[in-house]
């Protein structure tokens, strides 16, 4: 359990700090994770989709990103878990301004607001102001 949780960390930790060349490195360890059948990780509490999100989209395999954090979101929504919910949405929309085909802005857009929205309900200062950040990065987003 211990080392699944790790990985979960480690993922995340290169994932925010722009590590995307070794976070990809770990997408095939990612995707085993979430073939355990685990829905989330404890004591962590992420959910191991959400997990493979952020490295399949550091992999540049974007169709698996969008399936992982559709995936993870539903999980999310049912448990109901909305922290990471927004961590889902913020996640996922970082994954479609590095894709930036036609829609994914206003997809981010999206995203990045509802997960701000999250963040000050449950009083996350600094995760508003990383969201804030992100949204004011995309083109269009006066808000």
């Amino acid at each position: 359990m211990g080392s699944w949780w790790m990985l979960a960390l480690v993922i995340e930790g290169l994932v925010i700090l722009g590590e995307h060349t070794r976070a990809r490195e770990l997408y095939p360890l990612a995707r085993e994770l979430v073939e355990t059948g685990a829905v989330a990780l404890w004591p962590i509490f992420r959910f191991p989709q959400t997990v493979a999100g952020m490295a399949a989209s550091a992999a540049r395999q974007w169709e698996a990103a969008d399936r992982h954090f559709q995936s993870a979101l539903r999980q999310a929504e049912a448990v109901p878990h909305s922290l990471e919910q927004a961590e889902i949405c913020r996640f996922h929309a970082m994954m479609l301004l590095d894709r930036a085909t036609p829609g994914d802005r206003e997809r981010a857009r999206g995203l990045l607001r509802q997960a701000r929205e999250t963040y000050e309900q449950i009083g996350m200062r600094r995760h508003c102001e990383i969201t804030q950040a992100l949204l004011d990065s995309v083109p269009g987003s006066h808000y």
